[in-house]
């Protein structure tokens, strides 16, 4: 569950940022004593029990500019810490990292108390009758929306569930995100608490600003910069490129290496008895020639033979052990084999496979035909990516592509004019009719606005986070000692680093 979608981006990155230290620490920590629970089972991991601080609730462990931050504070945010590490490593942190956890705890509490603090001196923390509401509101539908999402996915409901049923299910669901630390209560104070740290991050961060001129030098600096990782480098290239079409980075690949072509296929599904056929032949086939090649070696370098069998020679006193049968060896497969299970695949398809080229040569709409084709027997497409709208040019494809399998790469290759489509291709995944969409041109990739308005964000995040920053060290914040803070184990750290 996603308790609050985070638009105050560079406030939660200083929020978290000794979590993160916590996290990279408990990752390289021992941890033999853990016990693990079972993801999405609902029950709540027993890690091994830790030596709690002794401290009452009022006791102080730091203060900011004067307000004090106590024991309560801290360990409300300690709890939250171990609820994370549960839900993230399926396990809570044992004895020896509880200094970490409760130093990461401190320093969220620290600036929690600084958004406090600034937001009643800016009246920031007023919010009208109209405006809790309204978040109540928000938040209590994300609060459904996550209780929908467990049920759905437990199939506790069917058709036929009556209305205890329909309550039990529901509060199996609360229970569940019980046991990760939230309640409707719980995420009410969250998003109320998130707005007026949203509003606190508007008021730091109020007079930031991104020039065009940034833009441009970090256009210019990026392009410099993927030239030199993916110029000569299509494993790499096409690793960016996947993570930007999934989503997990906000800018692709500025940079085009040479010899791509844009290509878009039909996917025709084939038989499954078929397509198994052919795939283990021609398995074994590569196998087969594999071993022969191996033989080949070995006969043309007796000396590497000499060794590989006295390595593999038995010892004087081992004897042969009558229980054991040797393993049959398996019948030869020949080409013909290969070709022929290929020529059933193809003679299965092949009215279809003369529709498409009929129609090809009418010039009918590329895209029209891979909705018309490349469709499952449920209906659904056979390559999503191709109809879902993230490749409106096609895939990017090159020779040295490892993103896609061979024959698909192989096909793309076969032709050599734009616009010109292949013959059927077989892979594991089915037959391949693509068509040579364009080449894509090489070199810096154009700035686009959207490229612009990607630069922007990013530009916008960092310049928000360096405000927030500084405006957190013009705290003036005191440690009482009482447990150690984030800076007395880094200290520790490099003093150990030293002494190695």
């Amino acid at each position: 569950m996603q308790p609050m979608k985070q638009t105050r981006k560079a406030l939660a990155l200083l929020l978290s940022a000794c979590l993160c230290f916590a996290a990279v620490a408990y990752a390289e920590a021992p941890q033999a004593t853990q016990d693990v629970t079972a993801a999405g089972t609902g029950d709540v991991a027993q890690a091994v029990p830790v030596t709690q601080y002794n401290f009452a609730d009022t006791d102080v462990i730091a203060t900011v500019n004067g307000s004090d931050v106590t024991w309560a504070d801290v360990q409300a945010n300690y709890e939250d810490i171990e609820l994370y590490f549960l839900n993230y490593y399926g396990s809570k942190p044992d004895a020896s990292f509880q200094d970490q956890l409760y130093a990461a705890a401190l320093e969220q509490a620290v600036t929690e108390k600084l958004v406090s603090l600034t937001a009643a001196q800016n009246g920031l923390d007023q919010l009208t009758q109209e405006e809790i509401d309204a978040i109540y509101a928000q938040s209590d539908a994300n609060w459904q929306s996550a209780l929908d999402s467990y049920v759905q996915s437990m199939g506790s409901i069917t058709a036929d569930s009556t209305d205890a049923d329909k309550a039990a299910a529901y509060e199996a669901a609360a229970a569940y995100y019980g046991t990760l630390g939230y309640d409707m209560e719980k995420l009410r104070k969250e998003y109320l608490d998130g707005e007026i740290s949203q509003r606190v991050q508007t008021l730091v961060t109020k007079d930031v600003a991104v020039t065009d001129e940034q833009v441009q030098a970090r256009y210019d600096q990026t392009v410099t910069d993927d030239q030199a990782l993916y110029e000569n480098n299509a494993d790499a290239y096409e690793y960016q490129m996947g993570l930007y079409q999934q989503q997990q980075v906000s800018l692709q690949p500025l940079y085009h290496p040479a010899g791509y072509r844009y290509i878009k296929h039909i996917l025709l599904p084939v038989d499954d008895a078929l397509l198994s056929a052919y795939t283990d032949l021609q398995a074994r086939l590569e196998e087969q020639m594999d071993n022969e090649a191996a033989a080949a070696t070995a006969t043309a370098d007796p000396a590497a033979t000499d060794a590989v069998a006295a390595t593999d020679a038995p010892a004087a006193t081992d004897t042969p052990d009558p229980a054991v049968t040797p393993e049959p060896t398996e019948t030869p497969v020949s080409q013909a084999e290969v070709d022929q299970a290929k020529a059933d695949i193809l003679t299965s398809l092949q009215d279809k496979i003369n529709e498409i080229n009929d129609q090809v040569a009418q010039n009918v709409d590329f895209d029209t035909l891979i909705a018309k084709y490349a469709v499952k027997a449920d209906g659904s497409a056979s390559d999503p990516g191709m109809v879902s709208g993230d490749y409106p040019q096609g895939y990017e494809v090159s020779l040295a592509s490892t993103s896609f399998v061979p024959e698909f790469v192989e096909a793309a290759f076969s032709v050599n004019q734009v616009g010109e489509v292949s013959a059927p291709y077989i892979s594991k995944y089915g037959v391949h009719i693509v068509k040579y969409m364009a080449d894509v041109p090489a070199g810096p990739v154009a700035l686009s606005d959207a490229i612009k308005a990607s630069i922007r964000t990013s530009l916008q995040d960092d310049a928000d986070t360096q405000a927030i920053s500084a405006w957190r060290d013009t705290a003036v914040v005191t440690y009482t000692g009482l447990i150690p803070t984030m800076a007395d184990l880094q200290g520790e750290e490099a003093s150990d680093t030293t002494d190695q």
